[in-house]
């Protein structure tokens, strides 16, 4: 039987993967739009490339190479989704943020680390 210690380490365990799989689709989703946007070749590819969760460094690739392909077409559709995407995103890592809070806080009070 689990104790409820080990089930709010669960749910803060929960918690911090729907914050890491919402922001990594959301960035993804960014990227996406931006590529097609700047007439980029294989767009969805930049978006898998960009989420690469390796300290960030396809995203950081991504940043730097997209600089040489300015905006060729971007819609206001286009725009807002962007804009939506950067909140969904911030949401996304607060939602990490506390479940990395309570994974610290609930090993320290029922773990007795």
């Amino acid at each position: 039987m689990l104790s409820n210690g080990m089930v709010f380490l669960v749910a803060c365990g929960a918690v911090v993967c729907v914050g890491t799989i919402g922001t990594v689709y959301q960035i993804y989703q960014m990227v996406l739009t931006d590529a097609r946007a700047r007439g980029l070749k294989h767009p969805r590819l930049w978006g898998m490339f960009a989420m690469n969760g390796n300290q960030s460094s396809g995203f950081l690739v991504y940043l730097i190479v997209r600089r040489k392909y300015p905006v060729i077409h971007m819609s206001e559709e286009d725009r807002r989704n962007i804009e939506y995407r950067k909140k969904a995103a911030g949401v996304g890592l607060v939602f990490l943020a506390i479940g990395a809070i309570g994974l610290v806080v609930c090993s320290m009070v029922f773990l007795n680390i």
